[in-house]
């Protein structure tokens, strides 16, 4: 008796596409034309239409162009063929839309579909991830101060500090994000300040203050998790966001 007949799961099966082709999914996807992200990259039209046609492979200078645009590595693109699956595709009607929850932020990363660097697997939460506290913080008087290695800074209360994250982050034009604080923060006084959303296409630290409401003086140091950021799949780039 076959495997199959035995009720053994079957191989889901596999639709590799060419690099070209995949590009063109994704401009479609982003809700683009070729002429649009050429301009948005510095390349021709024409340059854009002879990757997707399969006239030319994307070179290793358009691959750095492409993911500063799109939020991916350039070794993403520099792939030779896509592998997509059922729940994994990254394409059309199989592409996750709304908030990514754990094992989605976890594939996004490893996929390069979403940039968080460094990043720490044991930091991601049900539906969000915690970003820890940059080495350096600046007091209120203006003052950089190091918090990394066995350096520590005790904010007092009323006190307040402006910091960054340590974990860079790097956006897709789909793909925007929401900041909030952290629970246990709150319960020791400490209100976080920041903007609430990230936007489709950043790349960079994210900046927030801290304060300290409490009666107590807080430990501050560099690695410590310090806010939660959201991430949300949208259904196409926003216009005119390239």
């Amino acid at each position: 008796m076959s495997a199959h007949r035995r009720g053994a799961p079957s191989a889901e099966p596999r639709n590799d596409v060419s690099p070209g082709e995949h590009l063109r999914r994704e401009i479609e996807r982003l809700g683009l034309d070729q002429a649009a992200v050429g301009e948005a990259i510095g390349v021709s039209r024409q340059a854009i239409n002879n990757v997707v046609s399969g006239r030319q492979p994307i070179s290793r200078a358009m691959a750095a162009k492409l993911g500063r645009l799109m939020g991916r590595s350039s070794d993403y693109w520099l792939r030779q063929s896509f592998s997509f699956s059922g729940g994994d595709r990254q394409d059309g009607e199989h592409r996750p839309i709304g908030v990514l929850v754990n094992r989605q932020i976890m594939r996004a990363v490893k996929d390069g579909i979403i940039g968080i660097e460094p990043f720490t697997p044991a930091n991601v939460r049900f539906a969000a991830i915690e970003l820890t506290l940059d080495d350096g913080i600046v007091t209120s008087e203006g003052v950089t101060t190091a918090v990394g290695g066995r350096r520590k800074f005790f904010l007092a209360p009323g006190g307040c500090v402006k910091a960054r994250t340590k974990e860079r982050i790097g956006f897709p034009q789909d793909y925007l994000g929401h900041v909030g604080a952290l629970p246990w923060l709150s319960a020791s006084g400490i209100i976080s300040s920041m903007g609430f959303q990230v936007a489709p296409g950043f790349s960079g630290q994210l900046t927030f203050c801290l304060f300290n409401a409490g009666t107590a003086k807080f430990r501050l140091q560099a690695g410590d998790p310090m806010i939660s950021l959201e991430i949300s799949a949208l259904s196409v780039a926003p216009a005119g966001a390239i």
